[in-house]
């Protein structure tokens, strides 16, 4: 099918779906099936008598597929958490047609949450915590990384509360090392204690197998970090940072929380003002909240099914055997060092794989464990929109996959735009805001992406200029801020590889700090393998070196930007680049004294007013 229907397509389904929704500012809109948390699954789903959870409309919704549809269906969920402890499936027996769109949408004065996660009741005070006991713990039945109080989330007990602590001395680089006396204080048994060490643009997350408190050395319980040599301790910086998370005694802040496996005890610090009993404290259990799934063997996909209005929320993932080496942009090594390793990424709340014109308008993504939400492969012109993506430990957004595939199978023409990507990398700090593999023209525009501790948009995943399916993709009029917060050698955007067709355009990109790891970061990093990206129009500043940074990199276009450099700072750094295959020109600089020209000020102002969510503007 090709673009322009496609579009045609897309605008003729928001008009009917937005007509049936605008009927209800007359009262009850008209819908075939409702939801409501007073509802009864074992009832007809009507207005008078809905059902109780979303998966039941869905299997209702089914039936009349089955039928043949012959109109467009749609099901309203009222407001109110639904929660559960698994993921809501969708197959092909779900999809609507090329004519009738299948949709979900809240309705009502607030939000319909799909919740994964459970709430503790049942504490006791003692002293000045807060203790539970949850039976499911001790049997490895129900543990978990995240805990929400009153919505927010709470840290682990760590150390140090804030910042982190540097390697004294490397004993073994792949398993211990030395820490100053007293960095550290003393914690007896290490119990499930976990150790956060940070690479330059990764994080490793092992369990600690002991600390001895005479010579100041902890030794990891499995391998640091990825295969590579690289990620040795020592293998980015002579004393990398690193903290301690998950021990009892360091449960010393108020906020923190520690779950004992041995005893089930959670014990939790209250946050002042928070009285026991009137919170809400709620831990996921769900690995997935919901998986959109078609059969790419047998040509099957989901189409036409939209999700309008809800929030996804509360969701797990448990590290592999205990452990997380990671990568990049949240792809890991996990369970025990062997030959052949395995890596992949971190696992979404929202799953998409071999669906077709499927949609997401207006949801929220937050509070995850994992990752926010992945079009995977063979998804085609699917599209997040209008939508939130908050709070989320692993990525925010993923388009396409890390490895090749038959054409078929490559995720095409999928849509991010006029959404709000911040505060991803909760957990693992190497996520990325939007992540797009191998995939070819798709669309990351309209949106604000910030407050990352790596990277905020990332496209390619080839190390060299290889041909890959990743190819066409636009960045477009998104305003990137605040990225690289805490790891090195990334940028606001960042790409890998041969990419035909892409373009970064009309960009506003501040705030991309040196970082205190080894390699610097950029406005936009250009790694290795960069070729054929035209670079235009696009707004930098607030970068503490040069706003491009081409690493390994061949012929690309910079053409038509504005820049701000600090003293002695060049706009492009060229790492084994060679400048004559980059094009520059019509680019305009700044110093950081003329930021205060009026000239300056307007280049950033215009930029900001045509940057960023723009809900009145098309995405198309």
């Amino acid at each position: 099918m090709s673009r322009p229907m496609i579009l045609i397509l897309a605008v003729a389904l928001t008009l009917t779906v937005g007509a049936s929704l605008r009927a209800s500012d007359a009262g009850e809109p008209k819908a075939d099936f409702y939801v409501a948390l007073n509802g009864d699954d074992s009832g007809p789903g009507t207005l008078e008598k809905p059902f109780a959870t979303p998966a039941r409309a869905r299997d209702a919704v089914r039936e009349r597929i089955a039928k043949g549809l012959e109109k467009n269906v749609l099901v309203l969920v009222r407001s109110g958490t639904y929660r559960t402890p698994e993921p809501i499936v969708f197959g092909p027996q779900d999809s609507g047609t090329d004519k009738h769109a299948v949709t979900y949408a809240a309705h009502g004065s607030g939000k319909a949450i799909i919740s994964g996660g459970r709430v503790i009741t049942g504490w006791k005070q003692d002293g000045g915590v807060w203790k539970v006991t949850i039976p499911q713990a001790k049997a490895g039945v129900w543990t978990f990384r995240e805990l929400f109080v009153g919505g927010a989330r709470r840290p682990r007990a760590g150390h140090p509360n804030k910042g982190y602590i540097r390697v004294e001395k490397v004993i073994d680089d792949r398993r211990s090392f030395t820490y100053k006396a007293g960095d550290l204080p003393a914690l007896g048994e290490v119990g499930e204690a976990e150790l956060l060490l940070l690479h330059d643009w990764s994080v490793t997350r092992n369990r600690i197998g002991s600390i001895d408190p005479k010579t100041r050395s902890i030794t990891s319980a499995e391998q640091v970090g990825g295969p590579a040599a690289f990620w040795r301790i020592n293998g980015f910086e002579p004393h990398p940072r690193f903290r301690i998370e998950n021990h009892a005694a360091l449960l010393d802040a108020p906020g923190e929380w520690h779950l004992d496996r041995k005893t089930s005890v959670l014990t939790y610090r209250p946050m002042p003002g928070e009285i026991i009993g009137t919170v809400e404290i709620v831990a996921p259990v769900a690995k997935q909240l919901l998986v959109v799934r078609g059969d790419l063997e047998k040509k099957q996909p989901v189409r036409n099914l939209h999700f309008k209005g809800f929030a996804f929320e509360h969701c797990s993932w448990p590290t592999t055997g205990g452990r997380y080496a990671g990568g990049q942009a949240c792809f890991h090594f996990g369970g025990p060092a062997k030959k052949g390793w395995g890596w992949g990424p971190v696992t979404p709340a929202v799953m998409l794989e071999g669906a077709e014109r499927c949609t997401f308008d207006g949801c929220r993504i937050a509070r995850l464990g994992g990752s926010g939400v992945w079009f995977g492969r063979g998804c085609r012109t699917c599209a997040l929109r209008r939508s939130t993506v908050t709070d989320v430990s692993g990525n925010g957004v993923m388009i396409g996959e890390g490895k090749g595939r038959k054409e078929g199978d490559v995720a095409t023409g999928n849509q991010i735009a006029n959404c709000r990507i911040t505060d991803c990398g909760r957990q693992f700090f190497g996520a990325v805001g939007v992540w797009v593999g191998l995939a070819t023209g798709n669309v990351i525009r309209h949106n604000e992406i910030g407050a990352h501790p790596y990277t905020g948009v990332s496209v390619g995943w080839m190390w060299n200029p290889t041909p890959t399916p990743c190819k066409g993709n636009i960045v477009a009029d998104n305003h990137i801020h605040h990225c690289m917060q805490v790891l090195s050698d990334g940028g606001g955007i960042y790409t890998l590889g041969l990419q035909p067709g892409t373009v970064l355009k009309g960009n506003l990109i501040h705030d991309i700090p040196r970082n205190a790891g080894r390699a610097e970061s950029n406005g936009m990093f250009l790694d290795e393998g960069t070729t054929g990206l035209v670079i235009e129009d696009n707004v930098i500043f607030g970068t503490d070196r040069s706003p491009f940074r081409f690493h390994k990199a061949t012929t690309n276009v910079v053409e038509d930007n504005v820049v701000v450099l600090r003293q002695g700072i060049p706009i492009v750094r060229y790492n084994a680049t060679d400048a004559k295959h980059i094009t520059l020109r019509g680019n305009s600089e700044f110093s950081e004294a003329d930021i205060e020209k009026a000239e300056f000020k307007e280049a950033v102002e215009s930029k900001r007013r045509t940057t960023g969510p723009r809900p009145e503007v098309s995405p198309d």
